[in-house]
């Protein structure tokens, strides 16, 4: 679980990255989240995520730190199916609407994020 937990953080780094550098892919690859299916997926991506940081967070450099964004995350997994396609299309649509300066922050965001729990997990 916590090299799923690593993955995914990578992950959220490298799409930190993409969302800066080609940010039409970015949408392309926001897209694919838009349907039924892309919400569980979306949704499993976050389980495991919230429980590989749980998972890490003893052996991790910042454990307190980890095991409270691992619940933060985990209880979103969980509350997003419960609110629904609609409202998951809604915040896609949302994302997809803002302006080009948010974009790259948020890119930015995403890709400290990404970098710092992966430095927190190693």
């Amino acid at each position: 679980m916590v090299a799923l937990a690593l993955i995914l953080c990578v992950a959220m780094a490298t799409f930190g990255v993409v969302v800066i550098v080609k940010p039409a892919l970015a949408h392309d690859l926001t897209r694919l989240f838009a349907n039924k299916t892309g919400m569980w997926i979306a949704t499993g991506i976050r389980a495991v995520l919230g429980l590989g940081l749980l998972a890490a967070a003893s052996e991790s450099k910042a454990p307190v730190l980890l095991q409270v964004l691992g619940g933060l995350i985990l209880i979103v997994a969980v509350v997003m199916p419960i609110l629904g396609l609609e409202r998951h299309r809604r915040m896609i649509d949302w994302w997809l609407a803002r302006s080009r300066t948010v974009e790259m922050l948020c890119g930015g965001a995403a890709f400290v994020f990404g970098i710092g729990l992966t430095y927190l997990i190693v």
